[in-house]
């Protein structure tokens, strides 16, 4: 081996070792939409951990290799990038392949090398998203987690890095899932699931590009909708007392999946944290937990329940007893005692208020048979037989003017009297004949 061809062989030995400190991050702005442009770019940077914390200012190139039918429409080389726009009326999944050596080397071997993949399809290209006033929309990899009873706005997000649908005209086909369905103009449209359960939306995109070209697109996603947590409730079936261990039910008002997290604590918490003991509800809705009061005093059980969609905290009062005698037993004495003295009072009063009578007035009317009249036909000589009177004369004066004094009175009002009967007649001492 001559000297040359062994220091040919260092030379390469020590520029492959170079290779090493670099790598060629590929990254493209694909899928795209055959007849639109892509752009794939490639960026030369040193690996993590090597010794070349900052590449050296010099010239490099990079080499790029498409596979076919993907042409590249334009290209642009920087320090330490380079980019290229294709183009492609073949739907399919392109391979590309790019290389960075030094400038003026041609025989040295490469920095760094790397490969990338770029879609193509006939499809309208983009992504649904869905929205709600009350940010309670979550996302996994199978499906939107959404609530219900709240307007929910889909929306369809056009994907056109390269502007190719910007004179085009489209038209969305809504398939709710629920068994409605509407066409719009518009790239979303508003829907109010009332019901919880699993629903696949499914949505039609017709782009007119012209008179004689159109692309179509097919989305579709799988929505789970749950009641929010409306309320949370906290019930004992029995006395709380000190000393004793007591069974707590906590029925949340929402759909499971739920984690519920509570404490016991002397005082309302605004922000219950991990001290909490946490109890997870994949497919129940009601909760049994059990607590030890040590000591008397008012007490406090924290609750928080959450769910996809939602999250409520409620604080409720807890008041805790000696053994023994439950205060009740003193308060129903003394309240039974309270409502008879109340009734006794209530029926002295009533019986006062029958007691009283209205004030009775007499008229001052006289219906003896010794009235006017009868006087006269006593007095009146008869046949045979002589009244006379054991009565002194000027007595029997007085009374007949007393007697026509009291008829000139006038009349009082009647008001429910008793009639006084007068039955006294005149004293008559003898009778004799004549």
């Amino acid at each position: 081996m001559t000297s040359l061809e062994l220091l040919l062989l260092l030379n390469t030995a020590v520029l492959s070792g170079m290779c090493w400190q670099y790598e060629l991050v590929l990254s493209n702005d694909g899928p795209i939409t055959t007849g639109a442009h892509g752009t794939v770019e490639a960026r030369l940077v040193p690996k993590p951990g090597s010794r070349q914390e900052q590449l050296e200012p010099q010239p490099y190139t990079f080499h790029w290799n498409v596979e076919s039918p993907l042409a590249i429409v334009r290209s642009s080389e920087q320090e330490l990038t380079s980019s290229i726009t294709v183009h492609s009326l073949a739907p399919k999944l392109y391979a590309l392949r790019a290389w960075v050596t030094r400038s003026g080397c041609s025989w040295c071997p490469p920095l760094a090398h790397g490969s990338i993949k770029l879609l193509v399809t006939d499809f309208v290209v983009g992504t649904l998203s869905l929205k709600q006033p009350n940010g309670s929309i979550t996302f996994s990899r199978k499906e939107y987690e959404l609530a219900t009873n709240i307007p929910t706005q889909i929306s369809f997000i056009l994907y056109d890095p390269s502007d190719y649908f910007d004179t085009a005209s489209f038209r969305y086909f809504w398939y709710f899932g629920d068994g409605e369905r509407m066409v719009t103009n518009e790239s979303y449209a508003l829907h109010i699931y009332p019901t919880p359960g699993t629903y696949q939306l499914h949505l039609d995109v017709l782009a007119y590009l012209n008179h004689s070209q159109q692309r179509t697109g097919v989305y579709g996603a799988s929505l789970n909708l749950l009641d929010t947590i409306k309320k949370i409730e906290v019930k004992s079936v029995d006395d709380i007392h000190a000393d004793h261990r007591k069974n707590f039910y906590i029925y949340i008002n929402g759909s499971p999946p739920l984690k519920v997290c509570w404490l016991v604590s002397r005082s309302c918490n605004s922000v219950i944290d991990h001290s909490c003991d946490l109890i997870e509800l994949p497919s129940s809705t009601v909760s049994n937990v059990s607590y030890t009061f040590r000591d008397l005093g008012p007490y406090t059980f924290n609750v928080r329940a959450k769910n996809s969609v939602s999250t409520l905290q409620a604080c409720y009062k807890i008041t805790t007893w000696k053994n023994g005698i439950h205060p009740v037993w003193f308060i129903v004495p003394c309240v039974t005692l309270f409502t008879i003295i109340l009734l006794f009072v209530l029926s002295i009063a009533m019986r006062k208020g029958s007691a009283r009578k209205d004030p009775i007035e007499v008229a001052d009317f006289d219906f003896s048979p010794m009235s006017d009249k009868s006087v006269k036909e006593a007095w009146a000589p008869s046949r045979g037989i002589v009244h006379l009177c054991c009565t002194p004369c000027g007595r029997q004066k007085h009374e007949s003017h007393s007697l026509s004094r009291r008829e000139a009175h006038s009349l009082l009002k009647f008001n429910h009297t008793q009639i006084q009967a007068y039955s006294q007649r005149p004293e008559i001492c003898s009778s004799s004949p004549l």
